[in-house]
């Protein structure tokens, strides 16, 4: 019987392989033991090295225990076998084995065919022809099972995004997993970063992940958890119009489309306000913030969190990340001096951050000064999902790879832009994730809404710091709204991880961003009032002061912001 090709479930597919099994582990134990549950959905026989009798033997057996569990099966590679099973049996190629078109003339139309896509212009292509069933989307990272893979080969979520929307046109769309280094730490990640605003992926393809565990079982259930959690934060996301995807859909009860029309400054103010006081009164206990930042900043950032109701802990240490991260309200990372472990620390500590949903900051400190610092940005964007990207117009310039604005160092001025708003849009939507422009004027965004700010005092330039302390003093706002879900009961809510891979419930993050920015900038503003302040040497002990003092009713006084609703004027 021919398998119902439309029924088919990519959500965890299983490549094997006999090579990385454990030692000790029999392969069809190990198979059966991981489909059993129904967590793994497809399976693929992949065999390098066998001889054509073997690798038929092994499929045959194979194809009994999927059978078992109403698993499909396909064969990797080898058409010979593929046709001496049974038509429910598929096939998966390669851009270098038999052309698609001549795999499908043998095959015929029945068997269930899928091909690996590296390029958007392999997947144009794959689209054009029409004969394959699904696309494998990778290498998404380097792999153990094809040791051959050089950096410049691994596509990442940038790359990913890019294929997945190329296998979706308004008429017709191609299902497609992503392969190369999925496992538990990396799949939500890469599910999220691949996203675009009109496809997604259908699932995640591993073989190491599962195959390489003698709990089998156990790694399929952490898999399927993975896939299943971002496939209902993505329905939660779906827009209104025929189900297209809203590439940064907010969830019910958050600044969505349809509730911010009414949305005005004095809203947000209100609404920034009352989260301050939330944040004060401490119900949840002061939000521990990680941070991995410069040494030179390190003490600044720390004493601010304090004055700002946050507990500061200024770890890179890689060891220990993963066992914060349960602690963690939330996670800064700062580029502003970079070394070899805290690249590794931040690795960690932000795949753990994306594992239990808590808020991370990005500060790409001189991020456009050298090819080292962009690489370095782009690394941890693409092993990290970042909730809030924070930078100035050099800085997000380069991550967007605009060019009108150059960066000169890590203590660089933001230079201007011609149309910030456009930037930061575009960037939120790309990224998935909120941005904070900071300069003379602030711009957050949640790639819908834009508010711009003008408070702050010019004395924060003049102190080496204060820019790795907003970042901080955001981060703290995150986390503040992420407490205020669990006071209200909905930390779990599945329409958050729609979004920001946050559990943050129906509390809006875009608000939880506008009181650091604002806690910050109106501090600075209240200590340079101050008569014992004379100049950079006095003000600091002042802004410290002032945050710790910093209340709601500031925020409602005090905050110059507007709303921009286009590219070209506040509103």
């Amino acid at each position: 019987m021919a398998l119902d090709k439309a029924q088919v479930d990519y959500s965890v597919y299983l490549v094997t392989g006999r090579e990385l099994l454990p030692a000790g582990v029999d392969y069809y134990k190990s198979l059966e033991r991981c489909l059993r549950d129904g967590h793994v959905t497809v399976v693929q026989i992949r065999e390098k090295d066998a001889e054509t009798s073997e690798f038929l033997a092994i499929a045959t057996k194979s194809l009994e225990i999927c059978d078992r569990y109403g698993v499909p099966m396909l064969i990797n590679d080898n058409l010979s076998v593929c046709l001496a099973l049974p038509e429910r049996v598929g096939l998966h190629i390669g851009q270098e084995d038999i052309p698609i078109e001549e795999a499908r003339r043998i095959l015929g139309p029945n068997r269930l065919l899928g091909i690996s896509i590296k390029s958007v212009e392999q997947a144009r292509r794959a689209m054009a022809s029409e004969c394959a069933d699904y696309a494998g989307v990778g290498p998404c990272y380097g792999t153990l099972s094809k040791a051959g893979i050089t950096e410049d080969k691994v596509i990442g979520n940038a790359g990913a995004q890019e294929i997945v929307a190329a296998l979706s046109q308004p008429s017709k769309r191609m299902p497609c997993v992503l392969i190369g280094g999925l496992n538990q730490n990396t799949a939500a990640r890469t599910l999220f970063g691949a996203t675009g605003p009109t496809n997604a992926p259908d699932g995640i393809a591993v073989i190491s992940a599962i195959v390489g565990r003698t709990d089998a079982d156990v790694a399929a259930k952490e898999l399927g958890d993975i896939v299943f959690r971002f496939k209902q934060g993505l329905a939660a996301s779906h827009g209104i119009n025929c189900g297209v995807l809203s590439s940064f859909a907010l969830p019910s009860g958050a600044s969505s489309a349809s509730g911010s029309a009414n949305r005005d400054a004095e809203w947000y103010k209100s609404a920034a306000a009352s989260l301050l006081d939330e944040h004060r009164k401490g119900q949840q206990g002061p939000p521990l913030m990680q941070t991995i930042t410069s040494h030179v900043s390190s003490t600044m950032s720390a004493n601010l969190a304090l004055a700002f109701s946050a507990s500061p802990i200024m770890s890179h240490e890689a060891e220990e990340a993963a066992d914060l991260s349960l602690a963690i309200g939330g996670l800064v990372l700062n580029i502003g001096t970079i070394s070899e472990a805290s690249r590794q620390g931040m690795r960690v500590a932000g795949t753990s951050a994306n594992r239990n949903r808590k808020p991370v900051v990005l500060d790409p400190v001189g991020g456009g000064a050298t090819s080292f610092r962009k690489r370095v940005v782009r690394d941890i964007l693409n092993h990290t999902q970042v909730t809030l990207l924070k930078g100035n117009a050099a800085e997000l310039a380069s991550i967007a790879g605009n060019t009108e604005v150059q960066s000169r160092g890590v203590d660089s001025g933001a230079g201007s832009l011609k149309d910030p708003v456009t930037l930061v849009k575009t960037l939120a939507q790309r990224e998935r994730c909120l941005v904070l422009l900071s300069g003379k004027t602030d711009y957050l965004t949640d790639g819908q809404t834009v508010i711009t700010s003008t408070n702050g005092h010019p004395l924060l330039g003049a102190i080496t710091g204060s820019g790795c302390a907003l970042g901080v003093t955001v981060g703290t706002g995150l986390a503040a709204a992420c407490n205020l879900a669990k006071s209200n009961g909905d930390k779990d809510s599945i329409s958050s991880l729609g979004n920001t891979l946050v559990a943050h419930g129906s509390v809006d993050l875009l608000i939880g961003a506008l009181v650091g920015l604002l806690a910050m900038t109106i501090a600075s503003e209240k200590a340079a009032a101050r008569t014992d302040v004379r100049g950079p040497g006095t003000f600091i002990p002042a802004l410290q002061d002032e945050l710790a003092a910093v209340s709601g009713q500031d925020l409602i006084h005090h905050a110059k912001i507007q709303i921009v609703s286009s590219s070209s004027s506040p509103a």
